[in-house]
């Protein structure tokens, strides 16, 4: 006869860390908490663009200079290229 054993007993839930999603290209930029759509968004425009950790809510206010965001633990997660229109793949 099989046994099991009620692990959940007593776990207590962890909260989903505050961070979000930056992401730009030389014409605009947007945020977000679900990396797929906003990538999604700017495949569509075709032009390189950046994607951002950041941490904190997306409704925090902070300051971009230089189209990085002033936000200490920020970091470029990833640099998408495009050429002539058609993404660079390496």
């Amino acid at each position: 006869m099989t046994q099991y054993i009620d692990m959940t007993e007593g776990l207590v839930p962890v909260p989903r860390p505050d961070f979000h999603f930056y992401v730009h290209n030389a014409f605009e930029w947007r945020t977000g908490e679900d990396l797929h759509t906003l990538m999604k968004a700017f495949d569509k425009e075709k032009h390189t663009y950046w994607v951002w950790f950041v941490p904190g809510e997306k409704d925090t206010t902070y300051e971009i200079c230089f189209y990085r965001p002033q936000v200490e633990g920020s970091f470029v997660l990833d640099m998408v290229e495009y050429k002539n229109g058609k993404r660079v793949t390496k």
